[in-house]
């Protein structure tokens, strides 16, 4: 009974995750003149979808993993961590947006209008979002552990 809100809440996040995917995808790929993306999901060992939900349950999992070990019982620091977490998770879709933006803006969209091609629909698989996604997860996790436990004071 003690981790029913816990439960409850990777639930959520997991079948948000589901339903979601695939417009989340889409927001968070680069808008560039010419390329349209269009989000594919693979069926590898794992589908995108799947491994995006999975990472979203993640969130809450390791936030209270962080907060037990780390010994952090004060509701603000509790929160502050939440924010770290969804800060570095951001962080690292933006740098994952930026990469890709970066890429198509430099080598796909000057070979496209080259070869005379005004428009073009180039399918994309986000799984590298995701990856990006979890490493921002984890990092926003060790930092809030570094920054917020409490330390055994030595007497």
């Amino acid at each position: 009974m003690k981790y029913l809100p816990l439960l409850i809440c990777a639930l959520v996040l997991f079948v948000t995750g589901k339903l979601l995917f695939a417009p989340l995808m889409s927001s968070l790929e680069p808008k560039i003149d010419g390329i349209l993306f269009q989000i594919t999901e693979h069926k590898a060992f794992i589908r995108n979808s799947t491994l995006f939900s999975l990472t979203l349950v993640l969130i809450p999992v390791l936030a209270v993993l962080t907060w037990r070990r780390g010994r952090i019982t004060a509701h603000g620091s509790k929160i502050i961590s939440i924010l770290l977490i969804l800060f570095f998770i951001a962080l690292g879709a933006f740098a994952r947006h930026q990469e890709v933006r970066r890429y198509f803006i430099k080598v796909v969209r000057p070979a496209l209008l080259t070869n005379g091609t005004t428009r073009f629909v180039y399918p994309i698989d986000p799984v590298n979002f995701v990856y990006y996604i979890l490493g921002g997860l984890v990092a926003g996790c060790f930092f809030s552990f570094v920054l917020l436990r409490k330390r055994k004071i030595n007497s």
